[in-house]
């Protein structure tokens, strides 16, 4: 799958827009280059001003009016960025289209001078439209991105034969497979039976326990996040990239490097149903001030049954990897989900080994590896804005935070959660 806009462009401008702890090269000021798209059109005024790569130009309206960025063909949109001139809209909707005719909104927002955001959804048409009582006295955008991916003819690679677990593979307290064996002396935590009074899991939601002993949670914007026994320290954390590479950790050196992370879910009802679960680790916090703390790899298990994995260099600056249909959708119906991550060794240098397995018929034992990649310095990134040396290197870093992440799925059960350091 190839990438033809450009999202390195995009994400300095959420930081920048959020206040201190971009570097100087996340400024708005530094937006250089134009959008690799077909056409542009408006309700009216000089829409190419706002993708001609030069901020000092822009399109402006002082009414209700919009602006289509067309991509030439039905793509995989991950996200639209927006840099405003002057004052932002106070409100504006995002919304995507097929042909051109019928719009389905995918994002909304407050204007901030410079913002991204993330999109989940096919569409060869994307529409940014802003409300008559939003423009006035008058509203100017100056750059305007969209970033996308080629969509595979077919709807992916199936997985082959049900992947037997590795041989000498037990089971947690649960009951659930565990994979590979436990790091000696290594991080591990399972849910608690009642969640709610664990120092070590932030839930940021409210959760309700159910009849059946699994837990509720009722939020269109979930991360639930696991910490290790030390706990989390912003003080203590480091960012550099080489840095961490060298010594391998980002905050403590019991922080969570190689894991195998396990959940089970059930989607009761979801706004986008293309959306989907991430489970996630190897950084700290992902918030817009401090955007070098936001490293990541996540494994994600689409609502419809999609799955793949992401690169997160920093937030938010992502490198995607192709899809795989890996099962038939997954709403209504509970499914056991793993991401595993560890360091291996290729080509004489560490590399990172990424797996997604499915427990398709929750029955905690039978499961199949539905998604497999390593990488080596070859998937992609932009890490040199964190100090590295290598912009692609890899995430051989561990981190003080694991992360349970989902969106658009409004009632979600889970239960059988747990984070292990592995072999």
């Amino acid at each position: 799958m190839q990438r033809v806009n450009h999202l390195w462009i995009l994400a300095p401008l959420l930081a920048a827009a959020c206040g201190g702890g971009a570097p100087e090269s996340q400024q708005c000021s530094s937006l250089q280059g134009g959008s690799p798209i077909a056409a542009v059109r408006s309700s009216g005024g000089a829409p190419d001003l706002a993708v001609d790569g030069n901020p000092a130009t822009s399109w402006s309206c002082s009414g209700a009016c919009w602006i289509d960025l067309d991509l030439g063909s039905v793509r995989q949109l991950d996200a639209v960025g927006i840099q405003w001139a002057g004052a932002p809209a106070t409100r504006y909707q995002v919304s995507v289209s097929a042909d051109g005719v019928n719009y389905a909104t995918s994002a909304s927002g407050v204007g901030a001078t410079c913002e991204r955001q993330p999109l989940t959804a096919a569409g060869r048409f994307v529409r940014l439209a802003i409300d008559a009582d939003a423009a006035q006295p008058g509203v100017a955008v100056a750059e305007l991105r969209v970033d996308s991916q080629e969509i595979a003819s077919s709807p992916g690679t199936p997985p082959g034969p049900v992947t037997p677990p590795p041989p000498g593979s037990t089971a947690d307290a649960f009951g659930v497979t565990m994979l590979y064996p436990s790091a000696t002396g290594g991080e591990s935590w399972t849910l608690p039976s009642d969640p709610r009074s664990d120092a070590r899991f932030d839930p940021q939601n409210t959760i309700t326990p159910n009849a059946d002993g699994s837990w509720k949670m009722q939020s269109a914007k979930v991360r639930m996040e696991v910490f290790t026994s030390t706990g989390y320290d912003a003080g203590k954390i480091t960012t550099n990239r080489d840095t961490l590479a060298s010594r391998g950790y980002m905050q403590a050196p019991n922080d969570w490097k190689n894991i195998e992370i396990t959940g089970f879910v059930k989607v009761n009802s979801a706004s986008l149903t293309t959306d989907n679960f991430a489970w996630y680790a190897r950084g700290g916090r992902h918030s817009d001030p401090i955007p070098c703390e936001g490293s990541a790899y996540k494994g994600g298990l689409h609502y419809d049954g999609r799955a793949r994995f992401e690169k997160e260099s920093w937030h938010v600056s992502y490198r995607n990897s192709p899809y795989a249909q890996a099962t038939s959708s997954i709403m209504n119906r509970w499914v056991g989900f793993k991401t595993v991550m560890r360091n291996v060794t290729a080509a004489g240098k560490t590399a990172v080994k990424m797996e997604l397995w499915l427990n398709d018929s929750a029955d905690r034992v039978t499961w199949s590896k539905i998604y497999e990649m390593t990488d080596d310095g070859t998937y992609g990134g932009d890490a040199s804005l964190c100090g590295a040396s290598a912009p692609a290197m890899p995430i051989t870093w561990g981190g003080p935070i694991a992360t349970f992440r989902w969106d658009s799925a409004e009632d979600v059960d889970f239960r059988w959660l747990s984070v292990r350091e592995i072999q």
